[in-house]
């Protein structure tokens, strides 16, 4: 039996991702909470789709932190409290929404649909570098956690943060210098 989303044309995943995204977006501040009312079909759709929640969960708390930090922002105007609230419902719903596209369509077929659509090509190719690039990302994240690994003794709550904050940094930077080799070999090979 294949997944019902499979059956489903990827224009018509993008198209419906971003109707779901506005109409929550749109709504007004004391009414967000109705946005959450998106969840259990998305739920539903990826329980169709045979996406593994586990790992969805993992990523939408990766981007945690992130909306947090949004809604915190937005608890700073008057009747903060309102507007952090709706904020938070709302790119929620976008992240889950967002994520179940990427995990139900392949990204050759996304990229095809966007440029179909007239997004620029300066984003589209973007994307696709940023998805290649994830992968020579995590492999050099994963070189310097076994590093680490082998040269720590001993592990107190403190130091694992400072070790946590060195190797994001460090891990900036080895992007950052992996990022312009990498562009010095495509202008070599014509590329932009």
């Amino acid at each position: 039996m294949t997944p019902v989303v499979v059956s489903v044309s990827p224009a018509a995943r993008v198209g419906l991702t971003l109707l779901l995204i506005v109409g929550v977006g749109a709504l007004p501040a004391e009414h967000a909470r109705w946005g959450l009312g998106a969840l259990p079909l998305l739920f539903v759709v990826a329980r169709l789709a045979r996406v593994p929640l586990r790992p969805a969960l993992g990523r939408f708390g990766l981007a945690l932190p992130f909306l947090l930090t949004a809604a915190s922002a937005a608890a700073l105007r008057p009747d903060g409290a309102r507007h952090a609230v709706a904020v938070l419902t709302k790119s929620t719903v976008s992240v889950l929404a967002l994520q179940l596209l990427v995990a139900t369509t392949p990204l050759p077929e996304l990229l095809r649909v966007l440029r179909r659509v007239r997004v620029p090509e300066v984003l589209c190719n973007t994307i696709a570098l940023l998805h290649r690039y994830s992968y020579v990302l995590s492999d050099e994240v994963e070189r310097m956690r076994r590093a680490r690994a082998g040269r720590t003794l001993r592990r107190s709550r403190w130091g694992q943060w400072r070790v946590f904050g060195n190797a994001i940094g460090l891990s900036f930077v080895r992007s950052l210098a992996r990022a312009e080799r990498v562009q010095t070999a495509m202008r070599a090979r014509g590329g932009g």
